[in-house]
């Protein structure tokens, strides 16, 4: 399968190859065609915006829906009059992913000690988002969101992320869970999973039902992605985080480099044919 496919260890059991013909394997984007679909269509300084969230914010202000300040230049007087702006506050490494060195400032946090954040420079710190109340109900401890593929400006895949019991992160690397969305309806069609390949219909700890569960303003995310595709047209390949909000949409970040296999496995769809017939 590495060979012949591109596989790498974790493909070959994410997408159950060991039980698919070599014809179903074929349609699967693996771990080399997926550094190949980089290479030749994300080769451009424009992947820089999408990887520094500093420049992200920036280049997509009309996107984003939320205040944010970048701690590295921020002045302490800007930053305390920025903490005093917000009751809670999340902190962001400007370059991280994964959800990797994420933390929650909270109103009392900020009143004991806020002064801190001027330490952490290479962060920057966002209001939090106040979700639809239907994805607030999945799990309320994290802003669950969208993440939808694009490739050349159309939407080829999406998945909804929703964290796990206590999370302030919904990232499937940080005990999140992934529900495969049907991109024309916007329904979670299948069970959703976790790392350990575990399958839930209901959510395990809001007993929330997954299967059947209908995004709202499903519409809307299509429409926004698409125009934030439009606008980064050097950049082919992008995998977009999106929150959904009471009446609209907020894109979080955009990823140069997307995870191949979560959008993938859910549903064990593959989607190499859906880049080659873009392509």
């Amino acid at each position: 399968c590495m060979i012949r496919f591109g596989c790498s260890p974790d493909d070959y059991f994410r997408y159950e190859f060991y039980k698919k013909s070599s014809l179903e394997k074929n349609k699967f984007i693996t771990y080399r065609r997926s550094k190949k679909i980089i290479r030749k269509y994300n080769f451009s300084p424009q992947v820089d915006i999408l990887s520094n969230k500093v420049k992200f914010n920036t280049y997509f202000h009309n996107f984003i829906k939320r205040d944010w300040i970048d701690i590295s230049t921020a002045t302490k007087t800007r930053l305390e009059m920025f903490c005093k702006q917000h009751s809670c506050l999340i902190v962001k490494p400007i370059g991280g992913g994964q959800g990797h060195g994420i933390f929650l400032w909270t109103k009392e946090d900020i009143a004991s000690h806020g002064f801190e954040l001027c330490s952490y420079s290479g962060y920057i710190a966002e209001e939090i988002l106040i979700q639809h109340p239907k994805m607030k109900a999945l799990n309320p401890t994290s802003v669950n969101t969208i993440r939808v593929l694009t490739f050349r400006g159309q939407i080829i895949a999406a998945a909804l992320r929703i964290g796990g019991d206590g999370s302030i992160v919904d990232n499937l690397h940080s005990n999140g869970i992934c529900g495969h969305i049907d991109i024309q309806t916007g329904i979670i069609d299948v069970p959703c999973i976790d790392m350990k390949f575990k399958k839930y219909i209901y959510h395990p700890t809001t007993h929330e039902k997954l299967v059947g569960f209908e995004i709202p303003l499903w519409d809307l995310v299509k429409i926004e992605v698409i125009k934030a595709a439009h606008l980064i047209p050097d950049v082919q390949y992008i995998g977009w985080d999106v929150a959904i909000l009471d009446n609209s949409v907020a894109l979080i970040e955009g990823n140069h480099d997307p995870g191949h296999d979560v959008v993938q496995m859910i549903a064990q769809t593959g989607l190499y044919r859906d880049i080659l017939c873009v392509a």
